[in-house]
C-alpha cells in the first residue's frame, strides 16, 4: 500500500497544472459552501441572541400557570438555595430574576401604554451589553429608584434624560400602582416594538411599585449559546418543584424557531444543489485528468501492472486531492470568515429594514462554528471519493490496448 501511495503522490506533482486545478475546484468547493453557511447560520445566531438576550433569556423558570395567564397573581418567590443549584450546571453562565407587567405612562399631556421590566442592572449589562446601547443619560445602578427608557417611547412622550416619568398600573393582588421615576437614560432597542414602549426599572424599584416585594415573575437562565439549551434544560427541570417549570426560547418564541427551521430547510436544499454542481465539476476535472493519461495506464498496463492495482493508485491520488483541497479550501475559509466576523457589514436599506422587523441588527453576521466547516469539507471529501468510484468504473472498462496506441 506504501507504494501506491508514494506513486500516486508522485504522480499528483508530474503535472502541476493539471494537480492545481484539480484541487482548486475542491478548494473553491469548500470555501463557497462553507461561507454559505457560515452566512445563513450566522444570521440565525445573531436573531436567536437579539430575541432571548432582550426579552426571554435562553431559558426562563416560571410558575406553572405564568406563561398562560401573565398576570403578577402567577409571580414566584425569590429561592436563594435553588438559584444557586441552577447556577452551578454546566454551561450556565448567568441566572438573573425579572419581574415583568405592564404600565400607563406619562409625561406633560402625553400618554402611551408601556412594557415595565425590573432588572437587576449588574447581571443584565453582562447579557445585553444595555449600558452600551444606552444613548443618553446613564445606566441604572442596583437600587436606583429612576428609570431607562427606549428611544421611540422618548421621542413619543417627548421626555428627556432628567425629566419625570409617571406611571399607573394594577400591582400585585390588585393593588393600585403609581409612581414618578427619573429619566436616568435612553437606549436604543434593535426589535421596533420594544423600541417604542419599554421601561427599564431596577428590580427592587419594580418590586417597590407593584406591592410584589420578594416576587418576580421569571428567572432567567442563560448559557453560551442556544446549542446548548436542550441539556441544561433537562438539567434544571430535574431541580425544579411542582409549581415551577422551565421553558426553552423555542417554546416561548416558536413563530421565529418556525421561521428559522423553515428558512433552514430552504438553505440546506440549496446548498445541496450547490453540491450538485460541486460533483459535476469535480467530476468534470477529475476525468479530463484521467483523459489525458489514458497512453500513461496503457504504458504501465503492457509492462505489468493489473487493472485493480492502477485503480487503487488512481483512487489514492483523487483521495490525496480531496484532502489537500479541504485542507486548502478551510485555510482559505478561516481567514476570510473571520474577518466578517469581527466586522460584520451592513446590508442594503431595504433589508435592512426587513430584517428590523424581525429585531435583528442590520448586519451580515456569520457564524464561526468549526462543525459547519468541518462539515463541508467533509461533505466535499466526501463528493471526491464519489467522483473517485466513478472513476474507477470507467478505468475498470478502458480497453488498454487502445489507450496505449491512443
Amino acid at each position: 500500500m506504501n507504494t501506491y501511495i508514494k506513486l500516486a503522490w508522485r504522480n499528483l506533482w508530474r503535472n502541476k497544472r493539471r494537480t492545481m486545478i484539480t484541487t482548486a475546484s475542491i478548494v473553491f468547493s469548500v470555501f463557497f459552501a462553507s461561507l454559505m453557511r457560515s452566512v445563513q447560520e450566522g444570521s440565525y445566531d445573531s436573531m436567536i441572541d437579539n430575541m432571548v438576550k432582550f426579552y426571554s433569556g435562553y431559558l426562563q423558570v416560571q410558575d406553572t400557570a405564568y406563561w398562560e395567564e401573565k398576570t403578577l397573581e402567577n409571580t414566584i418567590e425569590y429561592d436563594s438555595s435553588l438559584t444557586q443549584k441552577i447556577s452551578q450546571i454546566n454551561d450556565v453562565l448567568l441566572v438573573t430574576s425579572r419581574l415583568e407587567s405592564f404600565a400607563l405612562s406619562a409625561f406633560k399631556e402625553n400618554s402611551k401604554p408601556v412594557f415595565v421590566m425590573g432588572i437587576s442592572p449588574g447581571k443584565e449589562d453582562r447579557i445585553i451589553k444595555l449600558s452600551e446601547k444606552t444613548k443618553k443619560g446613564k445606566f441604572l445602578s442596583e437600587k436606583d429608584d429612576g428609570a431607562l427608557i427606549a428611544e421611540g417611547l422618548s421621542r413619543f412622550l417627548k421626555i428627556n434624560v432628567g425629566d419625570t416619568l409617571v406611571m399607573i398600573s394594577q400591582g400585585y393582588h390588585g393593588v393600585s400602582a403609581a409612581g414618578k421615576f427619573a429619566v436616568r437614560g435612553i437606549f436604543k432597542h434593535p426589535n421596533p416594538e420594544f423600541n417604542n414602549n419599554m421601561v427599564f426599572l431596577s428590580l427592587a424599584k419594580a418590586q417597590e411599585f407593584y406591592s410584589a416585594y420578594g416576587r418576580y415573575t421569571s428567572e432567567l437562565v442563560m448559557v453560551e449559546d442556544h446549542y446548548e439549551v436542550d441539556h441544561v434544560e433537562r438539567a434544571v427541570e430535574n431541580l425544579l418543584p411542582p409549581d415551577k417549570r422551565v421553558m426553552t426560547w423555542e417554546e416561548m418564541s416558536p413563530e421565529m424557531a418556525s421561521m428559522i427551521e423553515g428558512d433552514r430547510a430552504g438553505g440546506i436544499v440549496m446548498l445541496w444543489i450547490l453540491y450538485l454542481v460541486i460533483g459535476f465539476g469535480i467530476f468534470g476535472t477529475v476525468l479530463m485528468m484521467v483523459n489525458e493519461r489514458k497512453r500513461e495506464f496503457g504504458v504501465i498496463s503492457a509492462v505489468g501492472m493489473r487493472k485493480y492495482k492502477i485503480n487503487v493508485m488512481l483512487f489514492a491520488e483523487i483521495f490525496m486531492l480531496g484532502i489537500l483541497g479541504a485542507i486548502m479550501g478551510l485555510i482559505l475559509t478561516t481567514p476570510v470568515v473571520w474577518y466578517f466576523y469581527e466586522n460584520p457589514l451592513p446590508l442594503p436599506q431595504e433589508m435592512a429594514e426587513a430584517m428590523a422587523e424581525y429585531g435583528v441588527e442590520p448586519f451580515m453576521y456569520v457564524s464561526i462554528r468549526a462543525e459547519l466547516f468541518i462539515r463541508q469539507a467533509v461533505t466535499v471529501f466526501v463528493l471526491s471519493g464519489i467522483v473517485a468510484i466513478i472513476i474507477m468504473f470507467n478505468m475498470a472498462r478502458m480497453d488498454m490496448v487502445k489507450a496505449l496506441r491512443g
